[in-house]
């Protein structure tokens, strides 16, 4: 079991160049865990225990408002870590951790990770600069929601999503390999269920984007781009 936490250590950006030796013993604290869709993998307030990473599967990290209204902070796919500024702070989570497809986790206990940081002043390096690439996506988005219009904020989010994950295809289409609800689409860009049906609706009518059982398909990123550049509205 410990080799096979090894094998998908192997598989995290993170932990690319820390010696087998030291995974294998940190692999021996490590537990696999998997969680189906709409799962929690933690909730808001909960203490910070384990640095997470993804095997399979893809998360999201959500905000509750005091309106009641959620707000999706971002979402994480496979070889991502979860939960770092908790950890390090050593304080509780300010969001809450849910699975937006069945998942697979491993779960590494805080002092194994301070450990390693300790004795890897490289593996710290890198781990300062993903959080430093996080917060300036986080402050792009805050850009975002208060920039534009709803078209603005979802096109941003799909050229986004598309550039992360996207897989092309023969006839120069764009899947993005994530099924989203409505929902989840709205609390991503801050706007009601409601407009998200409006505008997705007639993305697809106008032939923009099409959504599937696989995914969400840019048939027309040139158009997306226009709208994301506030050069063209369909309103």
């Amino acid at each position: 079991m410990a080799q096979d936490i090894v094998a998908k250590f192997n598989r995290c950006p993170l932990f690319t160049d820390i010696p087998e030796a030291q995974l294998s013993q940190v692999a021996k604290e490590t537990t696999l865990l998997k969680l189906d869709r709409q799962a929690f993998v933690w909730n808001e307030g909960d203490v910070s225990r384990y640095l997470y990473f993804i095997v399979n599967g893809r998360v999201k990290l959500i905000k509750h408002s005091e309106t009641g209204k959620d707000v999706i902070i971002e979402i994480y796919g496979p070889g991502e870590p979860i939960g770092e500024m908790a950890l390090f702070v050593g304080g509780t989570y300010t969001t809450a951790a849910v699975c937006l497809s069945p998942t697979e986790l491993l779960c590494v206990p805080r002092q194994h990770v301070i450990d390693l940081l300790s004795a890897f002043p490289h593996l710290a390096l890198k781990s300062l600069r993903g959080m430093s690439r996080r917060q300036r996506m986080l402050m792009q988005k805050i850009k975002e929601l208060a920039a534009g219009g709803v078209e603005y904020r979802m096109a941003h989010l799909l050229l986004k999503l598309a550039d992360r994950i996207g897989e092309e295809s023969g006839d120069a289409d764009i899947t993005i390999p994530l099924v989203l609800s409505r929902q989840d689409i709205a609390d991503l860009v801050g706007t009601t269920v409601e407009t998200a049906i409006r505008v997705m609706s007639r993305w697809r009518k106008m032939d923009i984007v099409t959504n599937d059982k696989r995914g969400i398909c840019i048939r027309d990123r040139e158009t997306l781009e226009d709208l994301a550049a506030g050069i063209t509205a369909h309103v």
